[in-house]
């Protein structure tokens, strides 16, 4: 029998990773199948998975299928489990398992995790500000600072990871991707500068750096001069936010929150 207490269990631990999750649950089986109605596996993109869909090729090529398509969106997959060979490919409809105990099944994919991943750097009032608003959003946030006193965990939300860094390897910190946003709000222009020029040719749904339209131009013309295109300048959002007339910490935070939101409804994000 399934041990659903032990697998919600380890369920939770996994979730508290904060690392890309999926969970797979057989929804219906037919012939002469380990594979169960009710059956749950959850699989994290590194590690051991939990729960299991009876074993054999069908558990075998979710895990690999999971790990290898990473999918942001609800799906069912169908397995064929009487068909000798390799699988097909999902598109193709039913996904030949090589195993030889006959029958079918069928799988409701779900994602558990956050798709959208916010990183910001500068863990100050507005970017303490930030990390509230952008998490309640739907945000998997992560706050990246060169201060230590600044990173306390009761100043930021639960779900938001804290991260030191000093600004010179912020490939340690931030991963990089199709669906990576960044907010800079450093404590110094300098920092500010730093951080933009490190990010700008890197892959990334979203970049933005807060400051004065005077500050902006001016890290402009210096990046320009260090040989960075208008082409890729033009990707910045900056002045970060929407122009609202903000001046608080958490007017700010929601004018770069709702910009945040405007350009993720805008263009469909994958992982």
């Amino acid at each position: 029998m399934f041990d659903h207490q032990a697998y919600y269990r380890a369920l939770e631990e996994l979730l508290k990773q904060q690392q890309p999750l999926w969970q797979a649950i057989v929804i219906s089986s037919d012939g002469s199948t380990p594979a169960k109605p009710g059956m749950h596996l959850a699989i994290p993109l590194e590690g051991k998975p939990s729960g299991n869909l009876g074993g054999g090729n069908l558990e075998f090529f979710v895990i690999n299928l999971l790990r290898e398509k990473q999918p942001v969106k609800p799906d069912i997959w169908k397995f064929d489990l009487d068909e000798q060979g390799m699988p097909l490919s999902i598109e193709e409809g039913e996904i030949k398992t090589g195993m030889i105990c006959g029958g079918k099944a069928e799988v409701f994919i779900e994602p558990l995790f956050l798709t959208h991943k916010l990183y910001i750097i500068g863990g100050g009032h507005c970017g303490r500000a930030l990390a509230h608003l952008a998490s309640l959003s739907g945000y998997q946030v992560t706050v990246v600072d060169n201060r230590k006193e600044l990173l306390l965990r009761e100043d930021f939300p639960d779900n938001c990871l804290l991260v030191y860094n000093d600004y010179s390897d912020l490939e340690k910190s931030i991963k990089f991707a199709a669906n990576t946003s960044i907010v800079i709000m450093t404590h110094g222009h300098i920092h500010d500068k730093q951080v933009l020029e490190f990010c700008l040719r890197k892959p990334f749904f979203y970049l933005g750096m807060i400051g004065s339209e005077k500050k902006v131009a001016e890290t402009f013309k210096n990046l320009k001069e260090q040989g960075f295109s208008e082409e890729e300048l033009s990707k910045v959002h900056a002045p970060v936010g929407l122009s609202i007339g903000s001046q608080t910490p958490y007017e700010i935070a929601v004018s770069i929150t709702a910009e945040l939101i405007k350009e993720r409804n805008r263009i469909p994000v994958t992982s």
